[in-house]
């Protein structure tokens, strides 16, 4: 357990600037602009308000959460694409790969160790930012609530329950995600072992090699492997589209409805497609048995 531990802790080292630094410096930016924006547009609201307009009340705060959960997940999903590219290869970097290999530790354990990091580590990090982000925002809507008139009329109040089935549920929904996106990354992280830095641009290359050639073979029509990175890509969005209509939140007519945990969850987990999931793990699988078989066999240096 202590080897693991150290071997984790060892991701984090190397690649918390995009995962604990990042998120902390937009976590501030944000609150600056939504300041200052408040500074500049008070007489705004203050007059829309004395003028009698008068927006159907809503939870804000946990309407805005909600939101802000696909945004983190958009943005944990890009960092681990390319902490999976880099990670990988990254030994190789500063000559301490025959360092690594003089331990008891086998490639296939560190391969495994550094996805591991990639769907425990990382995504806990990013979750606390989250959180944090979540707590400087209602201490930010609070004083805009107590110092205007017309936000304290849009806003009808912050529900705790309603907050907890939103974080059960974007837990589910971030977990499921990056089980989903699972054989991408470690697709790119062989490409990262096989060829370092180049491997960001041969994934995108590989993808769009795949579908050129099988729409010249097919004259055009989408074909069976086209169709499967497609929905590998989009699979999550497609699911929680299909969702939200059953699920209590109804954005477009104005309604804070947020998802309950009983309704979401269940709908969200019927509407992934199990079969593509597991198919999914075993080439995760194959792909990191792969990387480590070349880094043990090929790589000395």
């Amino acid at each position: 357990m202590s080897r693991i531990k150290s071997l984790l802790n060892k991701e984090f080292i190397e690649h918390r600037a995009a995962f604990l630094f990042v998120p902390g410096i937009l976590i501030l930016l944000l609150l600056i602009a939504f300041s200052t924006a408040t500074w500049r547009h008070g007489a705004s609201l203050e007059l829309m308000a004395e003028i009698g307009i008068k927006p159907d009340g809503l939870d804000i705060f946990n309407t805005l959460y909600a939101l802000s959960i696909l945004g983190w997940t958009g943005y944990l999903t890009l960092m681990l694409f390319f902490y999976f590219a880099s990670s990988f290869s990254a030994d190789r970097k500063n000559n301490a790969l025959l360092f690594w290999k003089s331990m008891p530790v086998s490639d296939l354990e560190i391969m495994s160790l550094k996805t591991l990091a990639g769907l425990s580590v990382f995504p806990v990090v990013i979750l606390i930012w989250s959180f944090v982000a979540a707590l400087v925002g209602f201490l930010a809507l609070n004083v805009a609530t107590a110092t205007s008139p017309f936000v304290a009329e849009i806003n009808s109040g912050t529900s705790l329950w309603t907050f907890l089935n939103i974080e059960i549920s974007a837990l589910v929904f971030v977990l499921m995600t990056l089980l989903w996106y699972l054989p991408l990354f470690t697709f790119v992280g062989l490409l990262g072992t096989l060829l370092r830095g180049w491997a960001v641009p041969a994934f995108i290359l590989t993808l769009v090699m795949i579908s050129s050639l099988e729409a010249i073979v097919t004259f055009g029509v989408n074909g069976a492997l086209t169709s499967l990175i497609d929905q590998r890509l989009n699979g999550p969005i497609m699911f929680l589209d299909a969702v939200l209509p059953y699920s209590g939140m109804d954005f477009e007519n104005g309604i804070g409805g947020i998802v309950s945990v009983s309704n979401f969850v269940p709908a969200f987990l019927a509407q992934i497609d199990w079969t593509g999931m597991v198919l999914g793990w075993v080439a995760a699988g194959i792909f990191v048995y792969a990387a480590s078989e070349y880094r043990r066999r090929r790589l000395a240096a």
